[in-house]
């Protein structure tokens, strides 16, 4: 729990940072200063300046937003299409369902990020171009998760029931399957939220996202690249960042699993009934002593 709660406190704090923190921090991120540059972490600039002179600290918070905006819409564009992809071929005829089974194995058997990067170097260097690759080239994998969980719950008592209740396909499948493979789901998407991350800080190193002088945790690892030796820290500070942030994502993947996951819920429940007597048989042996 400590560690879910500290993975709630980072998260928080980073995206506080990404909205807010420019405007109490006050250094502009695009402001170069040749006089000032590749300082040493100091009170003026607790994180240095890099080769332009620029406060590294400012562009670290605001290379958050880019960085996490483009994991937010990167998961969450995946996840509507590959779920609706799924649910469709769970709920289709059999023609529709190995159409999209076969496309969606010859998708997956290609390196995700290398196809990626093929399309967006063909759309060319842009932050949009690059979060429309992403989208285009996660989303089998989201498919094949929902169709298998949609696919299993059809099978269970509660849907036959419902359907035997004269419960439409729409209904079974918004109002009894989706609450039950909603846990996988999510974590399947908050998991992806650091490769997404990950992904865009890659590609980025390599020139095909966020284009200088706009500042993300990927592009400013490639352009501190040439300083390591000397100012290791500006290769460091935006490395920690999407550790932390990976990390505390992961973190926060396994308890929005436990909390959302109905059979969790009731496993749990059912533990706690069970511990309960034994609890009560111990106070009363313990008192009668």
């Amino acid at each position: 729990m400590t560690r879910r709660y500290a993975a709630v406190i980072v998260l928080a704090l980073l995206f506080l940072a990404a909205l807010v923190g420019q405007r109490f921090w006050g250094s502009d991120p695009y402001a170069q200063n040749p006089a000032i540059r590749l300082l040493d972490p100091s009170l003026a600039h607790p994180l240095g300046t890099d080769n332009f002179g620029r406060d590294l600290l400012a562009r670290l918070v605001v290379g958050a937003r880019w960085s996490l905006l483009g994991a937010a819409i990167v998961c969450g564009g995946t996840a509507v299409v590959g779920f609706a992809v799924g649910a469709l071929a769970a709920t289709g005829n059999r023609t529709t369902d190995d159409a999209i089974g076969r496309t969606v194995e010859a998708l997956l058997a290609m390196p995700g990020l290398v196809m990626a990067l093929a399309l967006s170097s063909v759309l060319g260097p842009s932050f949009g171009n690059l979060i429309f690759a992403l989208v285009a080239t996660s989303w089998p994998s989201y498919a094949r998760l929902s169709r298998a969980l949609i696919l299993k719950e059809r099978n269970q008592n509660y849907v036959e029931g419902a359907v035997a209740a004269g419960a439409g396909q729409v209904r079974i499948v918004t109002r009894h399957i989706l609450p039950n493979v909603l846990g996988p789901a999510v974590v399947l998407a908050t998991s992806d939220f650091g490769k997404v991350i990950l992904g865009l800080a890659a590609l980025s190193f390599l020139g095909l996202g966020m284009q200088p002088p706009t500042p993300e945790w990927g592009a400013m690892i490639n352009e501190a690249r040439g300083y390591f030796q000397s100012h290791p820290w500006q290769m460091i500070a935006p490395g920690l960042c999407i550790l932390l942030t990976v990390l505390a994502v992961n973190l926060l993947g396994d308890a929005l699993r436990d909390a959302l996951d109905p059979r969790m819920r009731r496993r749990t429940a059912r533990q706690s009934r069970k511990s309960t007597p034994r609890v009560v048989v111990r106070q009363a042996a313990s008192q009668s002593l």
